[in-house]
């Protein structure tokens, strides 16, 4: 069955469907990753965007029981060169196409990913629409150009793990949180991203941790609000777009990037050291300027972008990434992730 992408600027991507059909609109970016697709397509992170792999050949260890990031999809379209007729993997319970049809993700393959990325470097990420049923260029070029990113968090809010438990040591504010995280802090307090930060500490917390998740971040004003009341009472630690609250709450500017960072073969160093780390991450949100009392941890060694951030007193950090190796412990007893 033929399908279409069409960009916001008017470039158009002819191919064929595959997963569900229909029609998605949302921001598209893409992803460098080689495997993962599974992790990717449930991450909430991923929530309600279009992702276009750049690996040539997607889904041929088709989908298994433990590489759910979520307990359902959260992309809404996936661009992928080929998708892989068959699959192969001692964990696979089915294939990655009918894994998309269940979960009503529309796929369009065919096309050439390649050109699709480095259109989308060159040009900014930007919105877009999938179709399977309108082949309309005009009237889906009016549909990209219309819409409007939601409040993907409350989105989230409804179906997100929420647990409070008042003998936890570590409470974590639910922007979308993947399992990985969750599995990097067993026991962990899970509280909704709108709590009040009188709520947190009412449970006593060692640390407060910002989970990753979709969105905007500079639209979570009454969160950052929150986070400036713990700030100094509490260790605070943020991810990816929790990271992004965490800094302006701290006084730091956060804009939207041309192009984000989404993989997980991302170089990051210490600007003091020059050492060197490999890093994965999924962000569209970038820290630009940071206050005397922030101190930069980590930047991004290919367009020299903050990744990493701490106060000067280490009572507060963040980073945009997960680290892929761990090496042992951090203070407070939380690992790397």
């Amino acid at each position: 069955m033929k399908a279409i992408l069409v960009l916001e600027d008017g470039t158009v991507f002819e191919g064929t469907s595959f997963g569900a059909e229909g029609e998605a609109v949302g921001e598209i970016i893409f992803n460098t990753q080689v495997v993962g697709y599974q992790e990717i397509i449930t991450d909430p992170a991923y929530r309600g965007q279009i992702i276009a792999m750049g690996y040539p050949h997607i889904g041929n260890y088709g989908i298994n029981d433990n590489c759910y990031e979520s307990d359902s999809a959260q992309a809404s379209a996936m661009v992928v060169l080929e998708n892989s007729k068959i699959y192969s993997n001692w964990q696979a319970k089915g294939s990655l196409s009918d894994f998309m049809k269940k979960h009503k993700v529309i796929g369009i393959e065919g096309i050439d990913t390649r050109t699709l990325t480095i259109h989308i470097r060159d040009h900014g990420e930007m919105r877009a629409v999938v179709s399977t049923k309108e082949f309309n260029v005009e009237k889906l070029l009016e549909k990209a150009k219309k819409y409007q990113l939601p409040d993907l968090v409350s989105d989230i809010k409804s179906q997100a793990p929420s647990s409070k438990q008042n003998k936890s040591k570590t409470v974590i504010i639910n922007l979308g949180v993947n399992k990985s995280t969750l599995d990097n802090f067993p026991g962990a307090a899970i509280v909704p991203y709108d709590s009040k930060a009188g709520e947190v500490m009412e449970l006593t917390p060692e640390l407060v941790v910002l989970s990753g998740g979709p969105g905007d971040p500079r639209k979570l004003t009454g969160l950052i609000n929150e986070i400036k009341k713990m700030i100094g009472k509490v260790p605070l630690r943020g991810f990816q777009n929790g990271a992004c609250v965490l800094a302006l709450a701290l006084g730091c500017s956060v804009t939207r990037m041309k192009v984000g960072h989404h993989g997980v073969n991302h170089p990051v160093v210490d600007p003091k050291t020059g050492c060197g780390e490999i890093s994965v991450q999924n962000h569209s949100y970038g820290i630009e300027k940071v206050p005397p009392n922030v101190q930069i941890v980590h930047v991004n060694l290919n367009d020299k972008t903050i990744e990493a951030f701490k106060t000067t007193d280490s009572k507060c950090e963040g980073s945009l990434y997960f680290l892929i190796d761990e090496r042992g412990k951090l203070e407070k007893g939380y690992k790397r992730v």
